[in-house]
């Protein structure tokens, strides 16, 4: 007889992985080519219970692409439906009516909206709960249900979800980038860890990577801190440029401002490595750095340098100041333009004299990656 945690999971995984399979269809066409193709070759990975250093079979992989984004153009346009759960109906972002029944066996449910204003879900086991700064924590384990996106860490109101899962997918991808620019970070980071990044790559384990998982979960958990605490104007931000502008440069933007601040305030995650001396997540932290982020933060490649060089940490908490500062100057003047804009012009106007300022010298795919 199945014990209840099998129950739930047989009654609610597969609504949930419908769900996720619809959310999946909406958002294939949002990601650049690279970046929907990394992420198909994960969620492959994930289902067909490989590890993320296994590689399949080009035409096995091909195969099975097609499988799936024929199913997705049957699920177009149909949304996240409801939820029934031990003989109740509940919205698919009922999180705390969800998790009320979930947690006694052991399990927990997470939703919400990403990028574009497009839904996240998954299903998985329940690790850990605690909490800290006056917000409740899980830590996902085994995840049974969960969509293209991999997010590694969301924040739902005073609730901050950490999955170690989709993380693992992540860093082994960055692990394997071949960049010199990005690897001289990673070498960093895995000697933070007691790590060297050739062994890594040549005799990969599940054992070896632990260490690396477990810190840069933390350094997650940092990020949505750090969010809470730096980064709630940005959101609020977020949500007027998301009633125009969703899916769209300004979004894109409004985002990697919002992450900026979380990330470099006085008790962002950047902080909170700086404060624990913390080389490894040090050395990921630009590696982990992308977007519109990385091109408002410039400094902080030089600035982890001098740190190998031997500058100490006082560079690194220079660099952080001056991220902190420039990312709250850009949000105080795109408030400004979102309150005071004509209607129509709200996005040419950030662009011109928000964006383009302080993003001069590159301008990314509006897409995400």
């Amino acid at each position: 007889m199945m014990d209840q945690a099998g129950e739930l999971i047989a009654e609610l995984g597969p609504q949930v992985l419908a769900n996720c399979r619809r959310s999946d269809a909406e958002v294939s066409g949002r990601f650049s080519l690279c970046g929907l193709l990394l992420r198909m070759r994960n969620l492959y990975k994930w289902e067909q219970g490989l590890p993320p250093w296994r590689e399949e079979r080009p035409e096995r992989m091909l195969e099975w692409v097609a499988e799936r984004e024929e199913l997705w153009g049957g699920l177009l346009g149909e949304g996240p439906r409801e939820l029934n759960l031990a003989g109740r109906v509940f919205d698919p972002f009922d999180l705390e009516g969800i998790n009320t029944l979930l947690a006694p066996a052991g399990l927990v449910y997470g939703a919400g909206l990403a990028g574009g204003l497009l839904p996240v879900f998954f299903l998985g086991s329940l690790n850990r709960a605690w909490g800290v700064d006056g917000l409740s924590v899980r830590t996902v384990g085994e995840e049974f249900s969960r969509d293209i996106f991999f997010l590694p860490g969301m924040r739902q109101g005073p609730n901050i979800y950490l999955r170690r899962g989709p993380l693992a997918y992540l860093l082994w991808d960055k692990l394997a980038d071949p960049r010199p620019s990005l690897q001289r970070f990673l070498r960093l980071g895995l000697a933070g860890y007691g790590l060297d990044l050739n062994s890594i790559l040549k005799e990969p384990t599940w054992e070896a990577l632990e260490p690396v998982i477990d810190g840069e979960t933390q350094s997650v958990l940092w990020h949505e801190l750090g969010e809470a605490e730096s980064g709630e104007a940005a959101l609020s931000l977020l949500h007027r440029v998301l009633e125009a502008h969703a899916g769209g440069e300004l979004e894109h933007f409004t985002r990697g401002v919002k992450d900026l601040l979380a990330d470099t305030g006085p008790r962002g995650r950047l902080a909170r490595i700086i404060e624990a001396r913390a080389q490894g997540q040090l050395g990921f932290f630009p590696a982990w750095l992308a977007g519109f982020p990385r091109l408002i933060f410039p400094e902080i490649d030089a600035a982890v340098m001098e740190f190998m060089a031997g500058a100490g940490w006082e560079a690194i908490e220079e660099a952080r100041a001056l991220a902190w500062e420039r990312a709250g100057q850009a949000a105080a003047r795109l408030w400004e333009v979102v309150e005071d804009a004509p209607e129509g012009r709200v996005a040419e106007l950030a662009r011109r004299e928000v964006i383009e300022p302080l993003t001069r010298f590159r301008r990314p795919s509006s897409r995400p990656d």
